[in-house]
């Protein structure tokens, strides 16, 4: 608003002479006419603040429109997607998957269009990124690193195929990630938080039976960092009711409590290339089981669980009397060999860590996840003829040169391996970092003191306190609430000069004849730890991720695509822990 004094004639001209206060309007800030200047400057802020992440989740997009052109209608695992849309239209529990994925299919079907699949599952893609990013700022971390620690996610090559398989490793990411910005979004998750977490985890472990075990590491987080009973106890119901009354249901069906029945037939290939039979107690049925050929000279891992020649078809009597028979025999090589077991499971899991794609003859191979010209073996990358929702088989159509594009990005375009070993070790140190320091073992007498600061002058009655006039508490201890912002985060960090300088002119209260500890060390320090324990808990749950499968089924690259959001995040939080790190040394200075 702006006042003048300015006269005006009969006919509305301006006098020049000095009149009465006029009152002129200016355009009001919500005005509808158009953008306003604070809201243009508010966008300009945005798009440079978060183009890094605006440029990688375009680009991840443009990605997956040009897969889903190129690639029609979907690609089909062999034996997987099959009986995963057979499961479908089945309520009943399959013997060897759970019915986590086959519900989202039941859900799809509806749609009566295969392509829909792979849509929704981009879709899904994308939003863990935009997940990751979110969760990220929340926790003060700067945009750039931010954004890098989604784009694996967003542009992984392996990551864009997978999305596009009708298989269920897209929907367990999306489950996970869930979980984990329900877990990590605020320094102390409500109960409600925790709940929906142990209820995402318990979908996960529906979906894929690893994801039990990244539920029950979720909860050793929860208890470790002592939230309380009522989240410890909220989670633990969420998590393992769903668990418990599946297990029922597949009890009702197969007789056993379980969520899945083929985990003894996966456990005896896994073992059953380093079997030493002479070293166990085997009863004649299980004889049977044995390789005649030195191990040197063995099959992998799937030609025991799919070949129709492997020594488990040999096998007679019912179908439980035989999973008996393949989990003692398992279990026997684990408890006789565990040197041998543990060398092999050790090499698998570092094999994900080795620069590039390479395969031996025992892994998967990785031609199972590249993206597949019109010439590729249909039996080596995906089911032929495809089959959809209605039992029919839809034509499978390879767009050229768009597949092309496609093939020469997967090239190139993928997480290497040395990379995720340097995410991890950052986290590791981070880890370290938010660890509580030991205490001094030597008498404090032997500890140089530091030179006691002069006291203050006595206190009248009509001065306010020294503390008070500090804007401290009089016991010289700040209120940690009071320096934590909004986020429930510390703010950044001031430089050492200011704290220093703060330092120097006594800003900090006095008590007991010296300075007393900076109000902002407190809520840094709880900062600290909190940091440590959440990237202890992402490199627990990716090690987890790589371990599993390497321990109980076989190499396969799509068994590592869930590090992409794990070990990223980690080594990205722990980025804010270096730099608080470096805050607190420079105090002590």
């Amino acid at each position: 608003m702006t006042t003048g004094s300015v006269a005006t004639g009969p006919d509305g001209a301006g006098s020049g002479r000095a009149a009465g206060p006029v009152t002129t309007a200016t355009p009001a800030t919500g005005a509808p006419g158009g953008e306003t200047p604070r809201r243009r400057q508010r966008l300009v802020a945005g798009a440079r603040r978060h183009w890094l992440f605006g440029l990688l989740f375009t680009v991840g997009g443009g990605l997956r429109l040009l897969l889903l052109y190129a690639y029609r209608p979907a690609f089909e695992f062999s034996g997987d997607s099959y009986a995963y849309l057979t499961l479908a239209r089945m309520h009943q529990p399959d013997p060897m998957r759970p019915a986590g994925y086959p519900t989202l299919l039941g859900l799809l079907a509806h749609t009566d269009r295969l392509a829909v699949v792979p849509l929704v599952q981009h879709l899904a893609g994308l939003g863990i990124g935009v997940a990751l990013y979110a969760l990220l700022l929340r926790r003060r971390i700067h945009p750039a690193v931010a954004a890098l620690a989604a784009a694996p996610v967003l542009l992984d090559a392996y990551q864009l195929d997978i999305e596009h398989f009708v298989m269920a490793e897209t929907l367990f990411l999306a489950l996970l990630v869930g979980a984990l910005v329900a877990l990590l979004w605020s320094p102390r998750p409500a109960p409600l938080a925790c709940a929906a977490a142990g209820g995402l985890l318990a979908a996960a472990g529906l979906t894929r039976t690893l994801g039990v075990a990244l539920g029950v590491l979720a909860l050793g987080y929860l208890a470790i960092r002592r939230l309380g009973w009522l989240r410890l106890a909220a989670f633990a119901l969420l998590f393992a009711a769903p668990l418990a009354a599946y297990a029922s249901w597949y009890h009702s069906y197969h007789g056993q409590y379980a969520l899945s029945g083929g985990d003894d037939a996966w456990l005896y290939g896994r073992v059953a290339p380093i079997a030493d039979c002479a070293q166990l107690s085997l009863s004649p049925e299980q004889r049977i089981l044995c390789s005649p050929h030195p191990p040197r000279d063995r099959p992998g891992p799937n030609y025991y669980v799919w070949a129709d020649t492997s020594p488990r078809f040999q096998l007679t009597g019912t179908e439980d009397h035989r999973n008996e028979l393949l989990g003692d025999f398992a279990r026997q090589v684990i408890r006789h060999q565990p040197l041998d077991y543990a060398r092999m499971v050790l090499a698998e899991v570092g094999h994900y860590f080795v620069p590039g794609r390479h395969t031996g003859y025992r892994d998967w191979p990785d031609g199972a996840w590249r993206f597949p010209d019109a010439d590729t073996p249909h039996y080596f990358h995906i089911s032929e003829p495809l089959l959809d929702f209605q039992e029919g088989h839809p034509a499978r159509v390879v767009h050229e040169p768009a597949a092309g594009l496609l093939r020469g990005y997967q090239g190139f375009a993928y997480t290497p391996g040395p990379l995720l070993a340097v995410l991890v070790v950052l986290a590791l140190t981070a880890v370290g970092l938010g660890l509580p320091r030991p205490r001094r073992p030597w008498p404090r007498q032997l500890w140089p003191r530091r030179p006691a600061a002069v006291d203050p002058p006595a206190e009248t009655a009509t001065d306010p306190p020294a503390d008070a006039a500090a804007g401290a508490p009089a016991d010289g201890r700040a209120d940690a609430a009071v320096s934590m912002d909004a986020r429930g985060t510390p703010p950044d960090p001031a430089p050492a000069g200011q704290a220093a300088g703060a330092r120097s002119r006594g800003r900090w209260p006095r008590r007991a004849g010296r300075l007393a500890r900076p109000a902002i060390q407190e809520p840094v320090l709880a900062e600290r730890r909190r940091l440590g324990a959440d990237c202890a808990l992402l490199v627990a749950l990716g090690l987890a991720v790589l371990v599993v499968p390497s321990a109980t089924v076989c190499f396969d690259y799509r068994y590592m695509l869930p590090v992409l959001v794990l070990f990223p995040p980690a080594a990205a939080l722990a980025t804010r822990q270096f730099r608080l790190s470096d805050h607190g040394r420079a105090a002590r200075r």
